[in-house]
């Protein structure tokens, strides 16, 4: 959910409006998501994922001819890279034939924007998404209802494996400002009754404020909550630190958006005595892994095949690569073998997962591991790709932080970038992070790598780390609840 396009009204509204504006949101987001076609797409979820390898194989082959013929004949940067290869549609009808295609990058798509989209498209059946990119390398696209129907589908059916269902009451810890960063006093949550949902914004999780949040929390049960792992990570690390504990803590806790890191899952189950459980996706909507019951994930073949590329034999028959990923399900801005910048490991095809699902099983994915930024008003904050995704004329972006009160922010331009993209990303800093955080825009033509190649987004100097952040007196478990064994719900 949203709230950049009515935020300017929104933040002026009393509490019981903004409420109001929240149930709104939620009534419509039901009734245009949970259709009669998401229930169907369902139901086939809750069948396929039981399927045999030699039918999902058969599936995704059929899926991958369709859509290569379907890109050839209608989307123009396809049939010119697939005629610059002198390849034919009837060259490619399978997941083993897809490697005769190139690897798409995003700055390919970016630079050949125009030439994605399919002509056979039409507006009504399509929906606008923009990704972030933890490393401020945003990107615009398309997704067909289908598509976004699928993805809804395939995140509940993870839920349900665990027991939740649409009407179970939840908590969804975000980066978007349902509470203004201004308000200094509670309630700093907000209900979204149709959705079954109570959403509380980062922004809040500060020593100030900590206790209401835990309060309110302690004062109902909700049976899971929904977070990215920096978020509730600083929400569980304050309220440690304040010597607060949660009296009715969350059966599960479902991750998503950035990888779940081992002292985050670690500290969250220790402190809440929570199930930690994640999936591994991306915005482009064009494939999805989600774990188990037993902690591994699981391709969710329907949605998209994902590749291992450059792959390097690990050991026991385990491979590790590239992620790169074709989407089955959106033929209208199709993404074909394209690179999402992480690296995986998939477990060995002869090992077969007790669960009983057989689709590919991917045993980790290797993400940036970056710091934490303190700001003057003493939030904790480790995400700020959201600042970017609108900054079309950023091609990489680093935010460090030297000194407390300042960060530095290390800028690779595109040739359009003017002042005026300066500006934009200074306004989205002070209305989203901070109003009082000193800034410093460094322009720089590359953004060094850490020595193992990797990119941290987000670089502290400050010894804040993340691995610095969990006090001494939080370093074993606050609560002493049992650990929760989850019964799940199979498919009948």
């Amino acid at each position: 959910m949203s709230l950049h396009r009515f935020y300017p009204v929104y933040r002026r509204l009393p509490v019981w409006l903004q409420e109001q504006a929240c149930g709104l949101y939620g009534y419509n987001f039901i009734r245009r998501t949970y259709n009669r076609r998401y229930h169907e797409i369902f139901q086939k979820l809750l069948d396929s994922e039981w399927w045999s390898a030699s039918e999902i194989e058969a599936f995704q082959n059929e899926r991958i001819t369709s859509l290569i013929a379907d890109a050839y004949e209608n989307v123009q940067y396809y049939r010119e890279v697939m005629d610059s290869l002198k390849l034919k549609p009837s060259d490619i009808r399978s997941l083993a034939d897809l490697p005769k295609l190139p690897i798409l990058q995003k700055e390919d798509i970016r630079k050949n924007a125009g030439k994605f989209l399919s002509r056979k498209a039409h507006s009504r059946h399509l929906m606008f998404r923009h990704t972030s990119g933890t490393t401020g390398k945003s990107l615009h696209l398309y997704v067909n209802r289908e598509t976004d129907l699928t993805q809804w589908a395939i995140w509940w059916r993870h839920r349900n494996r665990f027991g939740m269902r649409t009407d179970s009451w939840h908590v969804n810890f975000t980066a978007n400002l349902f509470v203004p960063i201004d308000q200094r006093e509670p309630p700093y949550w907000r209900w979204v009754k149709p959705m079954r949902q109570v959403v509380i914004n980062m922004h809040h999780f500060t020593a100030s404020k900590i206790r209401p949040i835990v309060d309110f929390l302690n004062q109902h049960y909700f049976e899971f909550y929904t977070a990215f792992p920096s978020i509730v990570h600083i929400f569980a690390v304050t309220a440690c630190e304040a010597g607060l504990r949660l009296q009715n803590p969350p059966r599960v806790i479902f991750m998503g958006a950035e990888n779940t890191l081992d002292f985050q899952r670690s500290f969250l189950e220790d402190y809440l005595g929570s199930r930690i459980v994640d999936h591994y996706g991306f915005s482009e909507g064009c494939g999805n892994a989600s774990q188990c019951e037993n902690g591994l994930y699981h391709e969710d073949f329907e949605l998209g095949a994902l590749e291992c590329v450059d792959a390097q034999a690990v050991s026991d028959g385990r491979v590790r690569g590239r992620v790169v990923v074709t989407g089955l399900t959106c033929h209208e801005f199709p993404f074909i073998r394209y690179d999402v910048g992480d690296i995986g490991v998939w477990e060995s095809p002869s090992v077969a997962c007790p669960c009983g699902r057989q689709s590919r099983l991917i045993l980790k994915v290797e993400g940036r591991e970056d710091d934490y930024v303190v700001t003057p008003e003493g939030r904790r904050l480790m995400r700020f790709d959201f600042i970017f995704k609108d900054a079309g004329n950023v091609y990489e972006a680093q935010v460090v932080q030297e000194e407390p009160g300042k960060v530095r922010i290390f800028i690779v331009r595109r040739p359009q970038y003017s002042s005026r993209d300066e500006s934009f990303i200074l306004k989205e800093l002070r209305k989203w992070i901070s109003q009082t955080l000193d800034v410093e825009f460094v322009y720089v033509p590359t953004i060094e790598r850490e020595p193992s190649g990797k990119f941290r987004a987000v670089k502290s100097m400050l010894g804040m780390s993340h691995k610095e952040i969990i006090p001494d007196s939080c370093a074993h478990p606050v609560s002493q609840l049992p650990y929760m064994d989850i019964q799940t719900t199979m498919p009948a």
